[in-house]
């Protein structure tokens, strides 16, 4: 517009000048300026900015007829076009400027939003989110032995030399995280994009005194080799600057060894320090690995030990180290351990049996005059186990260094830890055996009252057992046998009055076998061989295997009365042959666990049970010898590695405080063991076991049994274990037929009611006000004798489950476990 109009305005210009020269000049003249001017006019809107002069007739151009005119007119075009440009430009860079500012405001409004879901603002949503990092297990060393369909057939100790390992494919990048609290209304689901690392331990040559003992002889099976060498009594250990965070549902572990995470150690204020009268199980959901307890801490810090790159047993251990302090009610260094690692590449199970011993100075009558001894006092305490189980898992399965275990539990000394709703109620229970020693004082001793502590209060672990854990970072785990700490415990014993020496502890062995295997469906159960009841708990599933359950078996009264018949009989019958199992190493068991575990013999066993009555006696159900209940205080741990290695593990003291005695010099609560051994008397008109009597460094038979479950491609399917003593039995079998036949998921599967059966006595124990009158007199009319269990007296079970789209994992409300994964 601009130019038009400044070519119209100079050629106005022209024809003014020209009509002053018609007047001078002649009409020739005039005829042809009026010519030029018409051919200015027109050229205007062909060359807007009229740039190029035109000639005249008489050889004048436009600047010489117009006195530089046309330049100047030309110059205020240019400005002005230029000002428009500036102008355009402005108009520009605001709208860009704004299309920013909006930009950056919406950025951090999200940011605030997805700040606020991924806080620990809720506490009835915890979420884990983290970089996945692969963790590989050594490869395996050969051994002599196997565990097959038909169990075993011998034992040996031959080992031979490692083999080497082949990296597992990493995890997907995209790591799903959702923790569902059953007792809460609040469902948070976050998902993150995460790039993982992975490392890759080449193997070592193993160096060990421990003799493997596989459960057969008859085909070449691979073990993983010892990753820290065991050629001295004192193991040496690698002082280490990580950090391991230790509670806080919100912070996370560092991807890499050598990245610390955050080095806080806020106080231990577990979600299971809350007071809950009902007894709702905990249900996490994960896509890489998970981690089963007593307590959400413990499990957040077996989590973090994986997220490190730790293999499935590094965080089995250090979660355990954590319970010891926080459940010391039920398990701790100063019991034993039963625990079934399943390597995945090898798709091999292996028993690390850890359990209390018999001392030298023992005999088979020491408790004739009094049975109560076996119970409380310094005659119930065995050879503590449990250290050196964690010794011999962590040399053959083992990662990181032991140090790096061991201090998680060491923050935990420092900042205490919240009393949990179950430890208040067995510190009432125990009370008065416990009172008035000065070191449970110093724990549970509330001075203002002058009573024990309640749920929710602020304890601290005694101070020497937290001494006791710094040697044993420091000087590692076979400190515990023959080094500082043995020299401080056979002190300790020796005061306390037991029988137990510096001897007792310094030949202390735990043994490594080979699990033993079963089909079932198509999946391979791996079962923990005898002094555990594993082979029992084979043999059950295997008989019920049979009816082919399905989700219709519960679906009315009179399909769940049959079902809790059948379930109840193939109790008895497996309770039957517990009775002479005992320690392999002073019986021949061998044939009698290839029938447990044998699927014939479990359908001979199915062919007996009658659906519409109980059989009489315990000899109908094949019953030679008598059998004892067990105590409770006992913990189970499940744990799934992000390369699919597994392990489950129950960890005791036998009752709630062992022996009632602390250490005075080791801060350690002792077992009361000695009672898992068979007693003289009975009242079953039945004999006694000889299989479980007492003998030197003899480990008595146990209800423990940690399981194992892998589909046909070698997956883990379910990991599960359980609390409880006997009870022990019944709440593995019914959780785990819940889960793979009656199509419930894991956390419905542990919820749900339980009853128990152990054949001596022969009484149906059910929990009370969980099922209908019709259910249980539909029971009665088939014989059964009824006797109503209160939940709290009930099994504990704490189980893994895996499928194609996520792992759960789930602790038993009954209680109040904690889980952690990612």
């Amino acid at each position: 517009m601009h130019s038009t109009a400044c070519g119209v305005g100079a050629s106005a210009t022209n024809l003014a000048s020209l009509q002053t020269n018609i007047s001078i000049n002649s009409s020739a003249a005039a005829t042809a300026a009026t010519a030029d001017a018409h051919k200015m006019v027109h050229h205007s809107n062909d060359d807007a900015m009229n740039k190029i002069p035109l000639k005249s007739s008489n050889g004048l151009d436009d600047e010489e007829k117009n006195g530089d005119e046309l330049i100047q007119d030309t110059a205020a075009a240019e400005e002005a076009r230029r000002e428009q440009m500036r102008a355009n430009l402005l108009a520009w860079m605001k709208k860009l400027t704004i299309g920013l500012i909006c930009f950056i405001g919406i950025a951090l409004i999200s940011y605030v939003i997805i700040s606020l879901c991924l806080s620990d603002w809720s506490k009835s949503a915890r979420i884990t989110n983290s970089t996945v990092a692969k963790a590989t297990t050594p490869a395996p060393a050969a051994i002599v032995g196997s565990s097959t369909a038909t169990a075993a057939t011998a034992f040996t100790d031959d080992v031979a030399e490692a083999a080497p390992s082949t990296p597992s494919p990493p995890p997907p990048t995209a790591t799903t995280t959702t923790t569902i609290r059953t007792t809460s209304t609040t469902t948070t689901t976050t998902t993150t994009e995460s790039t993982p690392t992975t490392t890759t331990t080449p193997p070592s040559n193993p160096s060990t005194s421990h003799t493997l003992k596989p459960f057969n002889s008859t085909d070449e099976q691979s073990l993983p080799p010892a990753s820290v060498s065991d050629s001295s009594n004192v193991e040496a250990t690698t002082t280490t600057s990580e950090e391991i965070a230790v509670a806080g549902p919100a912070v996370a572990a560092s991807t890499s060894p050598t990245t610390p995470p955050p080095s806080t150690a806020p106080i231990l204020d577990d979600a299971d320090a809350k007071s809950k009268k009902e007894f709702s199980s905990k249900l996490g959901v994960y896509q890489h690995a998970a981690v089963c307890s007593d307590t959400d801490a413990c499990s957040q810090i077996g989590s973090n030990i994986l997220e490190r790159n730790g293999t499935a047993v590094d965080a089995t251990i250090a979660t355990m180290l954590c319970n010891g302090l926080l459940t010391s009610q039920s398990m701790g260094i100063g019991g034993g351990l039963i625990m079934n690692i399943y390597h995945r590449e090898s798709q091999q199970g292996y028993q690390i049996d850890a359990q209390a011993v018999a001392p030298y100075a023992s005999h088979q009558k020491m408790f004739d005059k009094d049975a109560n001894a076996s119970i409380f006092g310094p005659l119930s305490i065995a050879v503590p186990g449990e250290v050196m189980g964690y010794h011999l898992a962590h040399k053959r399965f083992g990662k990181l260094p032991w140090r790096t275990l061991v201090e998680p539990s060491l923050k935990i000394c420092e900042t205490g830890y919240r009393m949990s709703n179950h430890q208040a109620s067995k510190v009432k229970m125990m009370w008065s055996y416990i009172k008035d020693n000065l070191q449970y004082q110093s724990v549970f001793l509330n001075e203002e009252t002058g009573e024990h502590h309640q749920e929710g209060a602020l304890l601290k672990p005694p101070a020497k057992l937290c001494n006791t854990y710094k040697l044993l970072a420091e000087n590692g785990p076979m400190d515990f046998y023959n080094g500082t700490v043995a020299q401080m415990l056979a002190e300790d014993l020796k005061e306390l009055g037991s029988i137990i020496t510096q001897d007792d502890l310094d030949t202390y062995t735990a043994d490594l076998r080979l699990s033993v295997t079963m089909p079932l469906g198509n999946d391979t159960l791996y079962a923990v061989p005898p002094v555990s009841s594993g082979s029992v708990v084979a043999h059950i599933l295997g008989i019920l295997e049979g009816f082919n359950f399905t989700r219709a078996d519960l679906a009315d009264d009179e399909s769940y009365a049959l079902t809790i018949h059948r379930i109840t009989e193939a109790l008895k019958f497996g309770f039957a042959h517990r009775p002479e199992l005992g320690d392999p190493r002073f019986n021949d068991i061998r044939e009698l666990v290839s029938q447990l575990t044998n699927p014939q013999y479990a359908a001979q066993q199915r062919a007996k049970i009658n659906d519409n009555q109980v059989l009489g006696s315990p000899q109908d159900y094949g019953a030679l010898l008598s059998s004892e209940e067990d105590p409770y205080g006992t913990s189970s741990f499940a744990v799934l590695a992000p390369n699919g290695d597994a392990v489950a593990v129950t960890s005791s003291i036998n009752n709630y405080f062992g022996s009632s005695l602390i250490g005075p010099r080791t801060g350690i609560i002792l077992n009361d063991c000695m009672n898992d051994f068979s007693v003289k008397e009975n009242i079953f008109n039945l004999p006694q076991s000889q299989a479980n009597t007492i003998d030197l460094h003899k480990r008595p038979m146990s209800s423990q049994s940690p399981m194992l479950l892998a589909d046909r491609d070698g997956n883990i399917r379910l990991a599960i274990g359980a609390a409880g003593g006997t009870k022990i039995v019944g709440g593995i079998v019914e959780v785990a037929a819940r889960f793979l036949w009656f199509g419930e998921d894991l956390k419905t599967a542990e919820d749900a009611p339980r009853f128990y059966n152990q054949l001596f006595p022969n009484v149906l124990e059910y929990e009370d006000g969980k099922f209908s009158e019709n259910v249980l007199s539909l029971l009665r009319k088939r014989g059964h004798i009824l006797k109503p269990l209160s939940q709290k007296a009930s099994s504990v079970v704490c189980a893994i489950g895996r499928n194609a789209t996520a792992i759960y994992a789930n602790a038993d409300g009954r209680k109040q476990g904690g889980v952690g994964g990612f």
